[in-house]
């Protein structure tokens, strides 16, 4: 083999070496009432929902994530939620209460865990799966046909 393409694939393994060691470095965190929040990530599949308050796509897609993170639940993915850029702690907790959502989030206002996933703004998803490798990001509104697709290509087809 050429040393370019050594040097590329050397590259790829440091890349998701990183994104591994990312993950468990961003973890932990409280939750919008407070409560310590560690997430595991090994040898569970995650989907990780970035979302805000005010953010008009992240209320439309709210009602069907519910329905969703409850029947994954049975097929051994949990649903994570992230809310960034609302520095406003009680509309974010009357977000959470508004649409009676099923599965933890993370509080993130300083955004923090979003530099991490690279994520710039809500709403996006990012799958990561039982080795705690980032298997798939989607920035902006997905549909629940999308998501549903995506979860069974990336995190439930091995």
């Amino acid at each position: 083999m050429s040393g370019g393409i050594v040097q590329r694939r050397l590259a790829t393994v440091l890349i998701l070496a990183g994104a591994a060691a990312l993950l468990s470095a961003c973890s932990s965190g409280q939750t919008l009432d407070g409560a310590p929040i560690t997430v595991e990530f090994r040898n569970r599949k995650t989907v990780l929902l970035f979302w805000a308050s005010w953010c008009g796509p992240c209320r439309h897609e709210q009602p069907f994530l519910n329905r969703m993170a409850t029947d994954y639940a049975t097929r051994g993915v949990q649903f994570i939620g992230v809310d960034i850029l609302d520095h406003d702690h009680a509309a974010a907790k009357a977000f959470e209460d508004e649409f009676h959502v099923p599965y933890p989030s993370l509080y993130d206002d300083a955004g923090k865990t979003a530099a991490t996933y690279n994520v710039d703004a809500p709403p996006s998803q990012v799958l990561v799966d039982g080795r705690g490798i980032i298997v798939a990001r989607t920035p902006g509104e997905v549909s629940e046909d999308q998501l549903g697709r995506l979860i069974q290509a990336k995190l439930l087809a091995s």
